[in-house]
C-alpha cells in the first residue's frame, strides 16, 4: 500500500491582544496647562462633610467678573472641579480650594458670590486676581469659537426696542412742548383776576407789559429748544429703526443664508428696511422711503457728523469780488442752514408724521406677528431651528401666538428670577 502523504497543518496566527482605541485629542490640554501655571494654589480637593450653606459668602465687585459664566467655564470644564446647579436663586456652583482652604464660586439671582470658610486667609484680591489672569487665556482659545458662531447665526441679540422707543418718545414729547411754548406769550406776570360772575377775557399783551424784544426773546427761546429735542429725537428714531429692524428680520421666520446676519449688521440702514420690507412696486412705501432718505440726509447726517452735508451744503468757495457761496449752490435753499432755526415746528411735525406712517407699515400685515414678538420682548436667536420657531408661532392663530409669548415669558421669568 502506499501511503497517502500527510498534508501538513496550517500554521495557527498567535492571537495578540486587540490594540486600545486611540483617544482623542484633549482639545484643552495645551490651555489646561497654561492656566494650571495661572492658577498655582488652586485645586480640586474640597471637603465632603462641609456644607457650602454654612460658608461665608462675598460678592467681588462686579467689575471684576463681568461675565461669571466664564468662571464656570474654567472650573468646571477645564479644572474639573466639583459643581452643582441650578438651585433656588442659584443658577451654578463650583467647588475647590485655594492653598488648601475650601472655596466656592456661586452665580446668585444678586451676582456673582465667593464662599469661604470660616478661618480662609488667603487675600481674597489675590483669588481674583489669578482667576482673571487666568480668564485672558480662556478668551483667547475661545475667541476664534465665538467669532464661527457670529458668523453662522448661532447667537442671541438682546432685545432693547423698548428701551430704544422710549428715548425717541421722549424727546418727541419735549420737542411738542417746547414749540408749543414758542407761540405762546410768556406771561411775566398774572393778568388782572376777574371779579365772582364776570367770564375772563382775553389776555391782551399789553396789560401783561411786555415789549418786543420779550416777545422775540421767549419765542427764540422756545423754538431753539424745540430744535435741540428734535433733533436729539431724529437721531433716536433712526437708532431705534436699524435695532428694530434686526429683530423684526428674525422674528419673520425666514431662513437666514449663511454670513447674513454679520452683514445685516453691518448694512445701512436703508438696506435693513429693504431686508424686511418689500419697498420696490409699492408706490406709497416708495414714497414714504423718500421722505426718509429726505429726513436722514438732511436733519440725521449733517447733525450726526459734525455738521457735513452730503450735496457740500456745508462747503463755502471763495467767489472773487462776489463773496462765500455754497458748494451746492442754490440747492442750499434746502439745507438744513437755510433757516435761523434748522429745525422749526413744521419740520418737526412733518418728520413725527413719516415716522408714524413708517411705523404703522412696520407693524401691520405681514409684520404684525413679528412686531409682536419684538414688543412682548422676545430676545431673537438667529440659528435656523429657533427662526423657524418664529416662523411657526407668526403664521398660526391669535391664540397659538399667545400660546408662544406665554411659555416664551414663563421660561424667561424663571431663569431671571432664578426660580429652579
Amino acid at each position: 500500500m502506499t501511503s497517502k502523504p500527510i498534508k501538513p497543518k496550517p500554521k495557527v496566527k498567535a492571537k495578540t491582544a486587540s490594540k486600545p482605541a486611540a483617544k482623542a485629542p484633549d482639545p484643552f490640554a495645551a490651555l489646561r496647562r497654561r492656566v494650571a501655571k495661572k492658577l498655582e494654589g488652586f485645586t480640586t480637593a474640597f471637603p465632603d462633610e462641609l456644607d457650602p450653606w454654612s460658608m461665608s459668602s462675598g460678592r467681588p465687585d462686579s467689575s471684576d467678573f463681568p461675565v461669571p459664566e466664564l468662571v464656570l467655564f474654567l472650573f468646571r470644564n477645564l479644572m474639573g472641579w466639583k459643581w452643582s446647579g441650578r438651585g433656588e436663586k442659584v443658577r451654578w456652583s463650583v467647588y475647590g480650594s485655594v492653598k488648601g482652604e475650601p472655596i466656592g464660586f456661586e452665580l446668585r439671582k444678586f451676582g456673582f458670590t465667593i464662599l469661604r470658610a470660616g478661618d480662609a486667609t488667603v487675600p481674597t484680591s489675590r483669588i481674583v486676581g489669578q482667576i482673571n489672569s487666568a480668564l485672558k487665556d480662556v478668551e483667547a482659545f475661545l475667541e476664534p469659537y465665538a467669532k464661527a458662531q457670529v458668523e453662522s447665526g448661532h447667537v442671541l441679540i438682546a432685545n432693547r426696542f423698548e428701551e430704544f422707543d422710549s428715548r425717541y418718545r421722549f424727546f418727541r414729547e419735549r420737542a411738542e412742548k417746547a414749540y408749543a411754548k414758542a407761540s405762546e406769550p410768556p406771561l411775566h406776570k398774572k393778568p388782572n383776576t376777574p371779579k365772582k360772575g364776570k367770564k375772563s377775557k382775553k389776555v391782551d399783551l399789553a396789560e401783561l407789559n411786555l415789549g418786543i424784544a420779550d416777545l422775540l426773546n421767549h419765542t427764540w427761546s422756545a423754538n431753539r429748544e424745540g430744535f435741540f429735542h428734535s433733533t436729539a429725537m431724529v437721531d433716536a428714531y433712526f437708532s431705534a429703526l436699524e435695532h428694530r429692524l434686526v429683530l423684526l428680520r428674525a422674528f419673520t421666520g425666514a431662513a437666514l443664508a449663511p454670513g447674513e446676519l454679520t452683514q445685516i449688521l453691518a448694512a445701512k440702514w436703508d438696506n435693513k428696511l429693504k431686508a424686511v420690507l418689500p419697498i420696490g412696486g409699492n408706490r406709497e412705501t416708495e414714497l414714504l422711503f423718500g421722505k426718509m432718505r429726505r429726513i436722514k440726509e438732511r436733519i440725521r447726517n449733517p447733525f450726526a457728523h459734525g455738521g457735513v452735508e452730503n450735496d457740500k451744503g456745508s462747503l463755502f468757495f471763495h467767489l472773487p469780488s462776489i463773496g462765500a457761496i455754497p458748494a451746492n449752490f442754490t440747492r442750499f435753499g434746502d439745507s438744513i442752514r437755510f433757516s435761523v432755526i434748522p429745525i422749526e415746528a413744521d419740520d418737526h411735525a412733518e418728520c413725527c408724521a413719516v415716522f408714524d406712517e413708517l411705523d404703522q407699515l412696520l407693524s401691520a400685515g405681514p409684520l404684525a406677528g413679528p412686531h409682536r414678538l419684538m414688543d412682548a420682548g422676545v430676545d431673537p436667536s438667529f440659528d435656523a431651528v429657533t427662526i423657524a420657531d418664529y416662523g411657526t408661532a407668526v403664521a398660526g392663530t391669535e391664540q397659538e401666538l399667545e400660546q408662544f409669548l406665554s411659555a416664551w415669558s414663563h421660561n424667561w421669568e424663571r431663569h431671571a428670577n432664578m426660580d429652579y
